[in-house]
């Protein structure tokens, strides 16, 4: 079966083309072999022309009968439209036909993973479509490969994805994008480690890879190793000044390192090349109001949302200016303007608790961190501060139930121990109270102001007291 790979170079495919359209045009007839049309199919469905390819399919198909592979080529496209029913259907009856032919299997396997079909019944299929291609050219066995992962990623089939491009990388060690697609894979997984394997032995490929670089940065920011994503992200910069994703990426991590300086500066140069990026400029709004600059923060705010009324960052960070100014019945009703234009920003509904806990409304403050956590059960500040609130009113049973609901999600969470340990040593159990604390400390001894916080120095018991004295000493 032909190659349909870079067609439109191919002088004969481009003459073939040419032939045909002037035959529609003219309504002359002229004639095209089976292997001439799937040239001209081909050619179309490579330039995305979907409706020319149909057409031609079909004046092919009138012509030469129900030829197997013209009916393969009509399935192909098929699935290509989205009609996968419609494809398998027409490609069944052909198995016995083709069953030497890589495509065939190709074609099925794609119909059946876009159906949503059982896993191993189109994974089996691909496998097949691998071991008919054994003999092609290496560049078209690259291609397979290359189409077959891309299809399970695409579906979200991460894990068979991985093993197909660890089976390329094997066959085509010289190939670095198997490796990107790896490396992607295993973030995919949440297998960092394993991800940065892969985007490593890029680099050992070849060192001078920005894209590597950029993607090492992606993975370190991933597992908050800020400094070293930063490093990453400045080798793809010295290597492509002009990689303007790397810049932002850059930014991006600065910010989550508390480096807002720094992160304004990328930012503020990224814009020099794309001035009309509303995400940067709201994030140069959120580095502006975290360096104090909250008057150039607001204007920069209010800049976006004159221009796009709808833009819901802008609305957060002026929702925040107006907190930190104590305006809060404003700052509330701003926050809330936030969530109408999207009801699913779980930050928003969390900061929407705060300012009703700074105004006392503690209910309401409790409604809206219940709705942040409906939207995030991974973020430890919700939790904290719903338990906290139902401490402050007074409901130390449901303070603890929540933090227990916390330790689900984040077990053995210091920040989420050591306020069940406060709240404990509070309402006199101090067997859990000696519990959590040994265990939060256990993990994070730094974070123990935590405890200190809610108990008071004069109720904060000997042996807890005693372990906090010997941790200052020690810094």
């Amino acid at each position: 079966m032909r190659d349909s790979g870079d067609l439109y170079e191919d002088k004969e495919v481009v003459s073939n083309v040419r032939r045909y359209e002037a035959m529609k045009r003219s309504g002359v007839y002229a004639y095209f072999d089976v292997e001439e049309f799937l040239m001209i199919v081909d050619y179309y469905m490579s330039h995305d022309m979907q409706n020319k390819a149909v057409e031609a399919c079909e004046t092919a198909l009138k012509t030469h009968g129900p030829d197997p592979e013209l009916q393969l080529k009509r399935a192909q496209i098929h699935v290509h439209q989205g009609k996968a029913k419609t494809a398998l259907k027409m490609i069944m009856p052909l198995e016995p036909l083709l069953n030497d032919y890589y495509e065939f299997y190709l074609t099925k396997a794609s119909a059946l993973l876009q159906l949503g079909k059982d896993e191993k019944s189109f994974v089996d299929c691909f496998r097949q479509a691998l071991e008919l291609s054994e003999d092609v050219e290496p560049e078209e066995r690259e291609d397979i490969f290359m189409s077959i992962g891309e299809m399970l990623e695409n579906g979200q089939y991460y894990k068979p994805a991985l093993s197909i491009y660890k089976v390329a990388s094997k066959e085509f060690p010289e190939n670095i994008d198997f490796l990107f697609k790896i490396g992607v894979c295993y973030e995919s997984l949440d297998r960092i480690d394993e991800s940065l394997k892969a985007y490593n032995r890029a680099i050992d490929l070849d060192p001078f890879s920005e894209c590597a670089w950029y993607n090492i940065g992606i993975a370190y920011n991933r597992i908050n190793e800020y400094e070293k994503a930063i490093e990453a992200y400045n080798y793809a910069i010295a290597l492509d000044p002009t990689f303007y994703d790397a810049l932002f990426n850059k930014g991006n991590t600065c910010c989550n390192a508390g480096l807002y300086k720094e992160g304004l500066e990328c930012y503020q140069e990224y814009l020099k090349s794309y001035p009309n990026s509303v995400s940067a400029q709201c994030y140069v709004g959120e580095c502006l109001f975290h360096l104090g600059r909250i008057d150039e923060a607001e204007r920069c705010f209010d800049s976006i949302i004159t221009l796009f009324s709808d833009y819901a960052d802008a609305w957060f960070g002026k929702a925040m200016i107006l907190g930190v100014r104590e305006e809060y019945a404003e700052a509330i009703k701003t926050m809330k303007k936030v969530i109408e234009i999207d009801p699913e920003y779980d930050a928003a509904w969390y900061q929407l608790g705060r300012l009703h806990a700074a105004t006392k409304n503690f209910e309401d403050s409790v409604e809206a961190y219940q709705e942040a956590l409906k939207l995030n059960h991974y973020d430890v500040n919700f939790w904290e501060n719903l338990a906290l609130t139902y401490y402050m009113m007074d409901d130390t049973l449901n303070a603890l139930k929540v933090l227990v609901g916390g330790l689900v999600y984040l077990p053995d969470d210091s920040v989420l121990l050591y306020t069940m340990a406060a709240i404990y040593q509070m309402i006199g159990h101090r067997k859990e109270c000696l519990e959590n604390f040994r265990k939060a400390f256990s993990q994070d001894p730094d974070l123990c102001d935590r405890f200190t916080a809610i108990v008071p120095a004069n109720k904060i018991p000997r042996e807890i007291a005693k372990i906090i004295k010997e941790q200052k000493d020690n810094q």
